[in-house]
This record gives structure tokens, C-alpha cells and sequence, in this order.
């Protein structure tokens, strides 16, 4: 008999999300991960191989357990993660903070006026 265990980790999204397998967007929040893996021992060392990667959803009044690809969810939480909140503040690291940034420099250059554009 194969030892196993399940690693429950919570993730969340704070927008619309949507993954193979899902049959809609789903909506933000925390949603429970289930990760089962098996254990591997060899002559020097044991190790975990992960045999089926689940999210728990909400649906019709129960918990569905939805098969999913790690690698597609850990994707889909790096977009979320990326996309500009217009309600915070601008990041200096954005291209509008990049932009801003470069506008404010811009501005503060000696130029003659036959030289300086208007913006």
C-alpha cells in the first residue's frame, strides 16, 4: 500500500477567474486547493510526487471538487496578481507611472522655445 497525503493550501483571487474544466468564470475570492501526492522512496532518499492537483468550488448549494493543472492555476494567479488596480495607487514601476515619471523629468529640462513641444 502507497502512502499518500493531501496538502490543502487556500489561494485568492481578487478578480474574475477562469481555468480548464470550469464551465464559467468563477468569482473572486479564496478557494481551498487540494494537492494528493504519493510517496516515492528509493535507496537514498524519499520524496513526494503529487498525484492530483483539485480546487473545491461552491456550486448549486454544494462543494465540487474540480481537477486542475498546478501549473495553469499558479499562471492564472500571477495575471491576477498583475493587472492594474485603478482604485490604488500608480506604481512607479507601471508603464503610466513610467510615463508620468518621465513627463515630470521632462519638464524640468532647460529647452529654448523654438525647441519645446507641446504635450
Amino acid at each position: 500500500m502507497a502512502n499518500t497525503r493531501v496538502i490543502s493550501t487556500t489561494v485568492t483571487f481578487v478578480r474574475p477567474f477562469i481555468l480548464d474544466g470550469f464551465g464559467e468564470l468563477q468569482r473572486p475570492g479564496s478557494y481551498v486547493v487540494d494537492t494528493e501526492e504519493e510517496l516515492v522512496e528509493t535507496l537514498s532518499v524519499a520524496a513526494w510526487k503529487r498525484i492530483s492537483t483539485v480546487i473545491r468550488l461552491s456550486r448549486h448549494g454544494g462543494t465540487e471538487y474540480v481537477p486542475i493543472d498546478p501549473d495553469q492555476l499558479s499562471e492564472a494567479l500571477r495575471r491576477d496578481g498583475a493587472q492594474h488596480d485603478p482604485a490604488g495607487p500608480v506604481s512607479s514601476a507601471s508603464a503610466k507611472g513610467r510615463h508620468d515619471r518621465a513627463r515630470r523629468i521632462l519638464a524640468l529640462l532647460p529647452l529654448s522655445k523654438a525647441g519645446r513641444q507641446n504635450p
